[in-house]
């Protein structure tokens, strides 16, 4: 699942997922600056820092673009922008933030406030001969190996008038920096919080304090080396290679559209792509994996659903593709949805793309990725009006067995041995046990020293240390017990969740039973987060016990999850591949599709 949830990671954990203040960066091509202001504006548990370059368009009126420094050095055309002899203001339509300032009386200076999702943040932007550098009194780096990928990890150290030094960490590597943290330099000893990262850094410096050796914990401990450096580190955005990312022109009609969850409200942002030929045609609609996804299901500046889109609509079909509630332009909470909510928003673009301009309404289909296979299970099961469903690595069995699956299969993919797999089938069985006694509004605490004893208890010669044996003295237990609670603690949170429940007990098979429509489920070979030998079996028996005889079920090979061509299949994997979706994956749904629909026209 796009969804990896710890419990299915012992020794994997994604970073940095966080909120930024960033929305869809842009290279605006101004001409070169005649101003520069810069500042930095405090969000909270982040401060950005802030460049301003202003010029004159060609008709002489003022333009400006921002460059936010600790979002790799993104750039942002601002819009509406205004400076006159009182006020600097603009917008950013990208984000959805608006500035309003007054100017000092020598126009040096402008002190006013950033309006976005609500808060009203100050920000003093100083007009500057050229950008100030960045001279922290201590600057480490070092690389934290996050199993799905590799991080660089910075943090710079200021001095303060109080003498609490004032710090900050990045992620370079994810270009996400500016992360309010709180140092504690005792002797030789050094501790790191970052209350926004959920994290906490502990190490000890060597003789000359050019390194600091010790764990980063973010709900898992994971080894840590920083080196002393003399300058700053900058996260500057170089994206990587993406060739399959759709480049103008387009041979086809694109169309931004919403539509409404008329059971909740929720307003569905979307992109609407058609053929500019003679319609109607028919659309598919693409339904993401787990986890807040936007409308290109964007993943590791990969854009998976925009390549389908761009393919498909290429070849005669309409596509709809949409953000998630709560994500882009949609409204709606997407922390309190669960799967059954987002089948009703899928059910709301089924609507929406019938009553279309140049849709072939008896020509409608779905094609889910992941959980967006089992979303386009539950709206196809009871609705005849889809006229067949395309399910990519969607699972055949209930969450639970999926994650034990993948818990194993993610950590050989990885290089884990025997002893891995074994502590992450113990640690998933206990924890799964104790969850399904939870409530919505209980207190994990007391159930986390429980789960501990019993696997502690049960764990006889597994032990709780990579590369160890069994503790050896009281000190090594603590330690075990310790990791131990902190893995138990960040899976029963996840865990106790509405949405996570339903998909840890939801049973596919009924619902694909009931499916009458022809049905292609594709899985990669390689994949190890949806297991093909157990879940394409398990869907195709479903869909015979249903008397379903229009099906496809194909293995491709060598492809995993996303359905690139890969190595091991890993998740590590992901990004290194440039590849967003094998031309095998594309071609199979476009023959596929292209036999059910030949007696349709």
């Amino acid at each position: 699942m796009r969804r990896i949830a710890p419990i299915a990671m012992w020794c994997l954990v994604l970073l940095f997922v966080v909120a930024s203040m960033r929305g869809q960066a842009q290279d605006s091509g101004t001409k070169a600056a005649e101003e520069i202001w810069y500042g930095a504006m405090d969000a909270g548990q982040r401060v950005f820092r802030f460049v301003i370059n202003t010029s004159k368009s060609e008709k002489g009126e003022p333009t400006a673009e921002l460059m936010s420094l600790d979002e790799g050095g993104s750039k942002f055309k601002l819009d509406d922008f205004v400076i006159d002899p009182t006020q600097l203001r603009f917008t950013l339509k990208s984000t959805k933030a608006t500035y309003q300032s007054q100017l000092s009386d020598d126009g040096k200076k402008a002190t006013g406030k950033w309006s976005q999702g609500g808060a009203n943040l100050n920000l003093v932007l100083e007009k500057k001969e050229s950008v100030p550098p960045d001279t922290p009194d201590e600057i480490w780096l070092g690389t934290l190996n996050a199993g799905f990928q590799k991080l660089d990890i910075q943090v710079r150290v200021y001095p303060a008038k109080n003498e609490k030094k004032i710090v900050f960490v990045d992620s370079v590597s994810q270009n996400v920096g500016g992360f309010k943290a709180e140092l504690k330099d005792d002797g030789n000893k050094v501790t790191i919080d970052v209350p926004a990262l959920r994290a906490k850094y502990t190490g000890e410096k060597n003789e000359d304090v050019t390194e600091i050796i010790g764990k980063w914990s973010q709900g898992i401990p994971l080894e840590l080396r920083l080196v002393r450096k003399k300058l700053v580190v900058a996260s500057t955005k170089v994206a990587p290679k993406r060739p399959q990312t759709p480049q103008k022109p387009f041979p086809y009609d694109i169309e931004e559209v919403s539509f409404k969850n008329e059971v909740d409200g929720t307003v569905l942002a979307g992109t609407l792509t058609r053929p500019k030929s003679v319609g109607p045609f028919p659309v598919a609609i693409l339904i993401s994996g787990s986890g807040p996804q936007d409308r290109d299901e964007s993943l590791l500046d990969h854009k998976p659903f925009w390549v389908l889109a761009d393919y498909l609509s290429r070849r005669g079909f309409a596509v709809l593709r949409f953000d998630d509630r709560g994500v882009g332009n949609s409204t709606g909470k997407f922390e309190n949805a669960t799967t059954e909510d987002f089948a009703r928003d899928v059910r709301s673009a089924l609507s929406f793309v019938k009553a279309a301009t140049s849709i072939d309404a008896s020509r409608v289909g779905l094609i889910g990725h992941s959980e967006g296979g089992l979303v386009a299970t539950l709206v196809a099961a009871e609705n005849k009006d889809v006229a067949w469903v395309v399910l990519m690595a969607s699972p055949g069995v209930n969450g639970e067995e999926i994650l034990y699956s993948q818990g194993q299969l993610i950590i050989a993919a990885e290089g884990g041995g025997e002893s891995a797999r074994k502590r992450q089938r113990l640690l998933q069985e206990h924890v799964f046990a104790t969850a399904k006694e939870l409530k919505a509004k209980d207190d994990i605490e007391p159930f986390v020293l429980r789960v501990v004893d019993k696997i502690m208890a049960s764990a006889s010669d597994i032990d709780l240390k990579e590369g160890a044996e069994k503790p050896k003295s009281d000190e090594d237990d603590q330690t075990s017990r310790k990791i131990l609670a902190e893995l138990v603690r960040a899976n029963l949170s996840v865990m106790n969740d509405p949405w996570f429940r339903f998909f840890a007990s939801y049973e596919p098979g009924p619902d694909l039973q009931r499916i009458k429509c022809p049905v292609l489920a594709i899985n990669g070979e390689k994949d190890v987060q949806v297991d093909p030998k157990v879940n394409l079996s398990k869907i195709e028996s479903y869909l015979k016990a249903g008397g379903n005889s229009h099906f496809a079920i194909k293995e491709l090979p060598g492809l995993n999850h996303l359905f690139q061509s890969c190595k091991t299949g890993g998740i590590s994997e992901y990004q290194s591949i440039e590849e967003t979706i094998a031309p095998v994956a594309l071609e199979t749904i476009e023959t596929w599709l292209k036999v059910q629909l030949e007696g349709k026209k």
